[in-house]
């Protein structure tokens, strides 16, 4: 099936057109030369770069359930691609861009057809790349792989052979008339079923995968046009790059010479690139070498043309060693005449913000360029808050010029003096400068350094999720110092939407405190979590939040006790059934500082935003203990056992019946006056990952609810503080009660420390 979908040139394109006999550059719509061959091209085609979790993210497994719509472009945290994103990449340096494409979403499930809107997506993209004169790949991408429905293995081949067919027939007509630097790419990192489908696939996989590679190189050449003689790429069985898979490829027939190119992926050491493994932080060459010494002896050192069409290591705060990393497998493939493309998902392997327009990561970028023998990236110049002599440093000699000024020593002065960013130059400057200075100076940061074991400083770090599968909707955005989120959709699960700050380390037995700012412009109750950034995403602190129009601040300590992980984040949940939409969420001013315990850096003696001192007055509900009383119903089908403690409750959950509070700790006659506002705190664990409640409610019948809030609880001791006003009668018999039941089976949760203090 053949469908055209061409739309009219974009302006830039026509004037590229017009102009190309003057700039020499060939225009996006050229029938080309076609003068390099395979070999020729890579060896042009210099450092690459993906455009990943973009065209590739999908939402689902529905064929057809996107039609008519590029929501998905956004789904996975990156911003709507731009003509500029490209150009930046361009004018890095980086001479290759490949464009991963997700198809089933867009097409018809009976039919096959692509949505005409997803290929003008997809072209518009490809043509920032070729204006750019830059070489573009596009494939099929996640229609392979763990959740794709393409396989490898026969009945698959069967099924699935004709939509295979219509992706690229369909591809190919479109791009045609194409010049010779776009490339294709048949599929991305195809698997078979069996459960080893990686590391040890069944006997016909790799056959199979070289059999749909054969049908991508029949398809393209038949369709014409550019196509006869375009140079096309063929992955191995899951991109992989080591013997057992290599040794099992073979490349397709061609009605041309020498325009096929051989793509294999390489993250080895695994454990050193992935963000499954936070505490490999480090690595050696032997895994490495292994791989790549196996790519040249089986096809460049045979003359057959090889990219590593993506590489890249997930950052857990150890850029130099990525960096030594990087330009070590760079180099070595260099070497061998291999061309690579880093892999940047815009989130843990990122090197430029694509909402800024910036290069995050200027030393790997220039290192990988260096060892590719390109010309490197001139790095911006910093702007460093306090810089008076544009040293690119905060240090004593700018707070000597400032003190100069405010004496009148000196008649003129930078504006960088203005460390307070109140657009005036005074004392108050000089007083912050002093402080930065001595709590460790900066050396790159636009923003005053108050205090260096601030773990939160990088607007780099912050990046957004939205599952379109479950029906959210949202879009992440900067503020000053922050973000905002708009979501449209809630989704299913209250995690559908969100956004979240990684990149943090947090260290074995330290004790950080958490501040920020929140704002929404409608009223909102939702979760945020300090939690992995990796695998499980297990959480290490949680708590609600109770959103309203007007700015609150935020401010909480906890311990970490887990193995130090540094690959953190910050999560805040903004979706769910139960979230009012459409709502704009605002979070400020994150601030995560290590205050004490852990082992690598100094613990501040006078942190600048100090932790709360202990309750100095309140009721102490657990130094009676024995106070506490328990209850689980039976005819629900709950039961529970309790330990009392010297300082709380233990609640061992059996079965927790069908309701929450089928299991209960009860701390009864508390007396609550009308008026009155209150804060609560306790401390809390659980043996696995649970959720209860906490309420107060009166202690007799009809057991009315003065205040609720859901509680998240792991294995990490947390500290749970919130407030609440008293607007029902005076009760002098009220009670504070933890509902454990419900699907909480079983689990162990235990509570210390209760404190009730009336506020005012």
């Amino acid at each position: 099936m053949k469908t055209k979908s061409r739309k009219a040139l974009t302006f830039s394109t026509v004037c590229a057109l017009a102009v190309s006999c003057l700039t020499f550059v060939e225009p996006t719509h050229a029938s080309a030369a076609f003068e390099k061959d395979a070999k020729q091209t890579v060896a042009d085609m210099g450092l690459g770069w993906n455009l990943g979790n973009s065209l590739d993210s999908y939402s689902g497994t529905t064929i057809g359930s996107n039609r008519g719509s590029t929501s998905s472009e956004t789904a996975w945290g990156n911003p709507a691609t731009t003509k500029a994103m490209i150009d930046m990449v361009r004018d890095s340096g980086v001479k290759t861009v490949r464009v991963p494409v997700t198809w089933y979403e867009h097409m018809d499930p009976n039919t096959y057809k692509i949505d005409d809107v997803w290929m003008n997506r997809v072209e518009e993209i490809v043509n920032y790349v070729l204006e750019d004169d830059m070489y573009c790949i596009i494939n099929v991408h996640h229609d392979t792989g763990e959740k794709g429905w393409l396989k490898a293995n026969s009945n698959n081949l069967d099924n699935k052979k004709a939509m295979f067919r219509s992706i690229w027939e369909q591809v190919s007509d479109n791009f045609a008339d194409y010049g010779d630097k776009l490339l294709f790419e048949g599929f991305n990192e195809i698997l078979d079923d069996s459960s080893n489908q990686w590391w040890n696939p069944s006997s016909e996989a790799c056959p199979i995968a070289n059999d749909l590679n054969q049908i991508f190189v029949d398809v393209v050449r038949s369709s014409g046009g550019n196509n006869a003689k375009r140079n096309l790429i063929c992955n191995t069985y899951c991109a992989g790059a080591n013997n057992e898979i290599t040794s099992q490829f073979r490349l397709p027939n061609d009605t041309v010479s020498n325009r096929l190119i051989v793509e294999a992926h390489v993250y080895q050491p695994f454990e050193f690139t992935h963000e499954s493994y936070p505490q490999e932080t480090t690595w050696t060459s032997p895994r490495l070498d292994s791989v790549l010494n196996n790519l040249n002896s089986t096809f460049t050192s045979r003359g057959i043309p090889v990219i590593i069409g993506e590489f890249g290591c997930a950052n857990k705060n150890n850029m130099d060693q990525i960096t030594s990393w990087s330009k070590y497998l760079v180099e070595k493939c260099t070497g061998f005449g291999m061309g690579c493309i880093w892999w940047d998902n815009g989130s843990q392997y990122k090197i430029y913000n694509r909402r800024t327009l910036k290069v995050t990561q200027p030393e790997l970028l220039n290192a990988m360029l260096q060892a590719a023998g390109s010309s490197t990236l001139t790095p911006a110049v910093k702007e460093v808050a306090g810089d008076i002599n544009g040293d690119g440093k905060l240090d004593n000699t700018d707070v000597d010029l400032l003190q100069d000024y405010l004496f009148g020593y000196s008649t003129t002065i930078s504006e960088k003096a203005d460390f307070f960013n109140d657009t005036e130059i005074n004392v108050i400057d000089l007083i912050e400068m002093k402080k930065a200075v001595k709590n460790g100076g900066s050396s790159g940061s636009s923003d005053p350094v108050s205090d260096p074991n601030n773990l939160c400083s990088n607007e780099d770090n912050w990046t957004s999720w939205t599952d379109t599968s479950n029906g959210a909707q949202g879009e992440m955005s900067y503020v000053d110092n922050g973000v905002s989120m708009q979501v449209n959709k809630g989704g299913k699960n209250d995690w559908d939407a969100q956004f979240f700050y990684e990149g943090i380390t947090l260290e074995q037995g330290a004790k950080y405190q958490i501040s920020f700012d929140y704002v929404s412009d409608s009223p909102q109750t939702t979760a945020f979590i300090v939690n992995q950034g990796h695998g499980d995403y297990l959480p290490y602190y949680s708590e609600n939040l109770s959103w309203s129009t007007n700015v609150q601040h935020y401010k909480a300590t906890f311990d970490y006790n887990s193995n130090t992980d540094n690959m953190c984040r910050v999560t805040f949940n903004l979706g769910g059934s139960g979230v009012n939409v459409p709502f704009k969420a605002t979070v400020t001013n994150l601030s995560l500082v290590k205050l004490s315990g852990g082992s690598s850096s100094t613990t501040p003696s006078t942190p600048s935003d100090p932790v709360d001192p202990p309750v100095s007055s309140g009721t102490n509900l657990t130094a009676d203990a024995s106070r506490f009383s328990s209850w689980a119903n039976k005819d629900g089908g709950a039961s529970a056992s309790f330990q009392t403690l010297s300082n709380g409750l233990r609640i061992s959950v059996n079965n927790g019946g069908s309701e929450e509070w089928y299991v209960q700790g009860i701390y009864p006659e508390i007396k609550f006056e009308k008026g009155a506002t209150y804060e609560i705190s306790f401390d809390y664990q659980a043996d696995k990952n649970a959720k209860f409640g906490v309420k107060v409610q009166q202690n007799y019948d009809p057991y009315d609810q003065y205040f609720y809030e859901s509680v998240y609880a792991s294995n990490q001791k947390q500290h749970f503080t919130t407030q609440f006003a008293m607007t029902e009668p005076t009760d002098d018999n009220s009670a504070c009660v933890f509902n454990c039941g419900g699907s909480n089976n079983p689990v162990t949760i235990t509570i210390t420390d209760l404190v009730i203090k009336k506020i005012s």
